[in-house]
């Protein structure tokens, strides 16, 4: 079963489980390696997969040959994106334990809430999480912060993540719902018992998407800004981009990773997973998007730099 629409340019679901964390033989790999050639057929851009899977065979011998899955792992994932250029596509052996921001024991990504020297608070996230009990901790957050003159989100550590801890976050930066961009799905149209096998592509179904409605937003009309790295990606892109394009927040820090197509991760019937981007953005605010070329901050500066320039530019 695919259950993406849970997770926005990131981890959505296994559409199996993986058969633990144990250690693929050479002969697991392999058998994972030709699954990955059939699970191509999911990608978002179908016209894109005849090139990788002939950039893939091509070296087969190679990736094969490497002494781990570690080794296995980076030769294929070299070649998934020389030949997409799509930072999303790429392989990862699961531990069988959920992301770091879906547990309660790392406070669902949430590192840091602080009040500030000059009266702003800041939050920081590691990740977003896809679990709906993240929405308390989101709130926790939030009212401890409630009052502050002005928010910081540090999004500099943070490789993305699912739709529950975001939408709430920018529920509480906005007087009201708001509309967010939303997500083209391109969806099998074949019957879902051959999605295994293989995907033949429909018209693409257009997912709206809206911020969460806390009872009373935190940080309604008060500034924003949201400080990026080189390393934030996915599902924190999201964040920083909703509220550049919306002129609600200033974007501090360094041009972010660039990926932008939300996607699904689908096991290769082993404990290689295949992360496969399944959909695009689908814009209601215009802009330049992100896929593969990152949110452009309004204060560029290194990302070690980017909590004292937003200090500085608040005043």
């Amino acid at each position: 079963m695919r259950t993406g629409t849970k997770m926005l340019a990131g981890l959505a679901a296994l559409i199996t489980i993986a058969n633990g964390p144990a250690e693929p033989d050479a002969a697991t790999r392999a058998h994972s390696f030709d699954v990955l050639l059939r699970r191509l057929d999911h990608y978002v851009f179908p016209e894109k997969a005849p090139a990788i899977r002939a950039r893939l065979e091509a070296n087969k011998a190679r990736h094969l040959a490497q002494s781990d899955t570690a080794a296995f792992i980076k030769s294929v994932n070299a070649d998934l994106l020389a030949a997409s250029n799509d930072k999303h596509l790429h392989l990862f052996l699961h531990d069988g334990k959920p992301p770091p921001a879906d547990r309660a024991e790392t406070n669902y990504g949430i590192r840091r809430v602080e009040r500030l020297a000059n009266g702003a608070g800041l939050i920081e996230l590691t990740g977003f999480s896809g679990d709906h009990r993240s929405v308390g901790a989101v709130d926790a957050a939030m009212d401890r912060l409630r009052g502050a003159r002005a928010l910081v989100i540090d999004l500099r550590a943070n490789g993305g993540g699912g739709q529950a801890a975001m939408y709430r976050l920018l529920g509480h930066l906005f007087p009201e719902k708001v509309e967010l961009n939303g997500i083209a799905w391109r969806e099998c149209v074949n019957p879902q018992a051959e999605w295994g096998r293989s995907c033949r592509h429909g018209p693409r179904r257009i997912e709206r998407a809206f911020t969460d409605t806390p009872a009373s937003p935190a940080f309604p009309t008060q500034p924003v800004y949201v400080l990026t790295s080189k390393a934030s990606f996915s599902a924190a892109e999201a964040v920083a981009y909703e509220l550049k394009v919306r002129g609600r927040g200033i974007v501090v820090g360094e041009t972010s990773g660039g990926g932008g197509n939300p996607s699904a991760g689908m096991d290769l019937e082993s404990p290689i997973v295949m992360v496969v981007p399944i959909g695009v953005m689908h814009e209601v605010v215009k802009g330049p998007g992100w896929e593969g070329k990152g949110v452009v901050p309004d204060i560029a500066t290194p990302a070690a730099d980017a909590e004292a320039a937003a200090l500085k530019a608040l005043g």
